[in-house]
């Protein structure tokens, strides 16, 4: 579940604000033509007046009124106007559509896990067919239809772009961490260069600069104080010397400690649980199952297995709709399966993918290429392609001295 929003300033708000008071708007006009028989026998009679009675005006205001926070507690907003919304039914007043309702549950279903907005939507129809039943609602048939279908709708549009939103940011996550690894490696290219020419110039230039330091001096001291050869050789020693110490402060800038070089460490096995808990936050349910032994692997094994596991997990959120997913972790004594499983049936229904307008294939993306390669890389192999029991199935095997 996500955690509700701080309270926002500025267009935001302003959207917000606006939009409450326009669904108020169409609710005082709908509450006027609610189920008309004959609408154009009707206008005449309702141009005039506009306004409904003080009960049901003021409960139209706390229907619609609340979605100025529907961004910070979408969850309370939703109750307020779902109760409102009932209390104009109950007093035999009903609108054409419970906008304000609809508008709330909109923004429950972008923020929260299926199962809390599923529950939230089985509650209201459960109170809406407890008002037909005792008669409290004078729902038509036809009334109730329009009020399921546009319930329906309107919770499916929003696990669409909730869904949407959660692959985008783990999508940026992901192109954020590729960036952070590519500097990493030529920040490392950079000092293994800077080393490379640390190492030739202190072994062959600072080498032989120190022999002519030293044979300068060798070759002045036996010569009387200010003869004209003592004092070339004083020269050629004391630039010698500066040509050293120069040397010297170059070395110093061009070599490069490793604790002098902050470095972004990698990801491993440890920070599975952080990932995780984002997928589940982004409304996909994951389980991890831990076979074996758990123990400390080779950072390399460590590292490859989370970015495979990262981008299942991913490709999950972007094709397989409302589902669940498993990630299994098998400690083998030379091997790490790993593998990661989803309910849905986007791959393994073709038509539907391309109903939807995306690939045929699964391994036409970069992702899996990225997800093939890592494996390729530890010597292991991977398998990707619906399971058995539907859904799709990331079945990696990783040697623990591959590569």
């Amino acid at each position: 579940m996500e955690l509700a929003l701080p309270l926002r300033t500025g267009p935001g708000l302003r959207r917000d604000a606006l939009l409450a008071v326009g669904v108020a708007v169409v609710l005082f006009i709908g509450s006027e033509f609610a189920v008309p028989d004959d609408l154009w026998t009707q206008l005449p009679q309702a141009v005039g007046p506009l306004l409904p009675s003080p009960a049901v005006g003021a409960l139209l205001l706390a229907e619609s009124l609340p979605l100025v926070f529907r961004t910070v507690a979408p969850l309370p907003v939703l109750a307020v106007c779902a109760v409102a919304s009932l209390g104009v039914q109950a007093l035999r007043e009903p609108t054409p559509l419970p906008l304000g309702v609809l508008v709330a549950f909109y923004g429950v279903a972008v923020r929260y896990r299926p199962l809390v907005v599923l529950g939230a939507a089985a509650a209201y129809l459960a109170a809406l067919v407890a008002g037909i039943v005792t008669g409290l609602a004078p729902i038509s048939d036809d009334l109730f239809y329009d009020y399921l279908v546009s319930l329906v709708a309107t919770v499916g549009l929003g696990f669409g772009v909730g869904f949407s939103r959660a692959a985008a940011r783990l999508s940026e996550q992901r192109a954020t961490e590729h960036a952070r690894e590519q500097e990493a490696r030529t920040r490392a290219a950079v000092e293994q260069e800077q080393a490379r020419i640390a190492r030739e110039v202190h072994d062959m230039v600072a080498h032989d600069v120190s022999v002519i330091v030293a044979q300068a001096a060798a070759a002045r001291r036996p010569l009387p104080a200010g003869a004209p050869a003592e004092g070339a050789l004083r020269a050629i020693e004391t630039v010698g010397r500066d040509a050293l110490d120069g040397l010297r402060r170059l070395l110093h800038l061009l070599r490069t400690e490793p604790d002098e070089v902050l470095r972004n460490p990698q990801p491993g096995l440890d920070g599975l649980p952080a990932l995780l808990s984002q997928v589940r936050g982004a409304g996909l349910p994951v389980d991890l199952v831990v076979r074996g032994t758990a123990r400390p692997l080779p950072g390399t094994v460590e590292t490859n297995a989370y970015r495979i596991v990262q981008e299942a997990l991913t490709n999950s959120l972007k094709h397989a709709g409302p589902t669940r997913a498993t990630v299994v972790l098998d400690y083998g004594h030379d091997h790490l399966a790993v593998e990661v499983r989803d309910g849905g049936d986007a791959f393994a229904h073709p038509e539907r993918i391309a109903e939807r307008g995306r690939p045929r294939l699964p391994g036409g993306g970069f992702g899996m290429v990225s997800m093939h390669q890592r494996a390729a890389f530890l010597g292991g192999e991977l398998i990707a392609g619906p399971g058995v029991a539907g859904g799709f199935r990331v079945a990696a095997r990783l040697p623990l001295n591959g590569g």
